[in-house]
């Protein structure tokens, strides 16, 4: 087997923790079943049949999200190839060495075969020095450790809770930030969601109100039936179908108005946040030299 290579520089709790906890997804666990399955995530090979689009993202939190035919990875860490890393950082830790148990099972997961290793070395997901005869021998060692236990013993107790699951939705984890976890309801979360992938406002209603335009094609439909209906002798004559008539036709000028009320309200609080966060923020940074300058005095 190849000597896979160690970097003692990563050694610091913090960084270790911005490199593999997931605290957004914890904050979700419970509602993740809406999100994904509990079923492994699919090969690479599998994914660029799929006609997916791979593209790297530095947040654990992002790893294996996917939103239409984009999927997000983050790049394997080398220190996890380094089981001398592992004895001195990652051991003596239980909550990181769960999350980062959980990234290598994920890359389990996501390199089956020789074909997908191809594929990860193309993407940059794997440290370049590692070879495939070296990556099988790796990951045997490291999967066959799970069963030093005995027979009872779940590969998925030892592992983060976010990676008993697999690809998890985006559209699901944003409305599940959204709307599902009262301590997570803030304005910024409303707005940006799991994650943002767009700072357009064109992007973002299209995201969140684009049922509102099926929903009004729908009433256009119906109207047109009914000044159809109208338009025969049987159906003007009828009481019950005037009743009606009038009662769709209020609720469908009601319901534009008020999903009209609606886009303005979130425009003009998105377009006030916006400003008030970057008025916010210039006066924070031109407010930083005053103070360096007064500590130094």
């Amino acid at each position: 087997m190849q000597e896979l290579e160690c970097n003692n520089a990563y050694d610091l709790p913090g960084f270790l923790s911005d490199e593999l906890r997931t605290p957004k997804l914890d904050n979700l666990h419970p509602y993740l079943w809406l999100a994904g399955l509990p079923i492994a995530a699919r090969p690479l090979q599998r994914q660029r049949m799929m006609k997916r689009v791979i593209f790297l993202t530095e947040r654990a939190d992002e790893h294996l999200v996917w939103d239409q035919d984009r999927l997000f990875l983050k790049p394997l860490p080398s220190f996890l190839l380094c089981h001398d890393f592992w004895a001195q950082n990652l051991c003596h830790d239980a909550a990181l060495h769960r999350s980062a148990c959980g990234m290598l099972v994920s890359y389990a997961w996501l390199v089956e075969h020789e074909s997908d290793f191809r594929l990860a070395k193309e993407l940059g997901l794997v440290p370049a020095h590692v070879q495939w005869s070296a990556w099988v021998a790796f990951m045997k060692s490291f999967l066959s450790s799970f069963n030093s236990g005995g027979a009872n013993t779940c590969m998925m107790d030892h592992v983060d809770p976010r990676y008993q699951y697999g690809e998890l939705r985006l559209s699901r984890l944003n409305m599940l930030t959204r709307y599902f976890v009262p301590r997570l309801w803030s304005r910024r979360n409303f707005f940006f969601g799991f994650t943002s992938t767009s700072t357009w406002y064109t992007a973002f209603f299209e995201r969140n109100f684009g049922w509102l335009l099926g929903v009004f094609i729908y009433l256009n439909v119906i109207l047109t039936a009914l000044q159809v209906g109208l338009a025969t002798r049987v159906l003007q004559e009828s009481e019950q179908f005037q009743n009606i008539s009038y009662g769709v036709i209020l609720v469908s000028i009601s319901g534009l108005a008020l999903g009209i009320l609606l886009i303005l309200v979130v425009w003009f609080n998105l377009f006030w946040y916006h400003l008030l966060s970057t008025l916010a923020l210039t006066k924070d940074v031109r407010r930083r030299p005053i103070l360096s300058r007064e500590k130094n005095v």
